[in-house]
């Protein structure tokens, strides 16, 4: 969502929501309920490192995704050996 949208979800202006963002204000707790609710997440996740569950996604697959992809292709070798060898 843009600051715009948010800003006018929330009723505040765009460079309150660019201080938010940039950390250089602190909303008030309503003020985060207010953005949570805009943004479609809980208030905690605001404050999560890795934020909204699409960045939760994209940041396990960025991090466990190519491993688990090696995993799994090893495996299905492993295992179309054994059974081509069974033949």
């Amino acid at each position: 969502m843009s600051q715009e949208k948010l800003s006018y979800a929330v009723e505040k202006s765009i460079a309150y929501i660019n201080q938010i963002e940039n950390k250089d204000s602190w909303p008030q707790p309503e003020m985060v309920d207010k953005i949570a609710l805009a943004l479609g997440i809980s208030s905690s996740a605001l404050f999560e490192e890795t934020g909204s569950p699409e960045n939760k996604k994209e940041l396990f697959k960025t991090s466990f995704g190519k491993s688990l992809e090696n995993e799994l292709l090893s495996r299905i070798e492993k295992d179309v050996k054994d059974v081509c060898s069974l033949l």
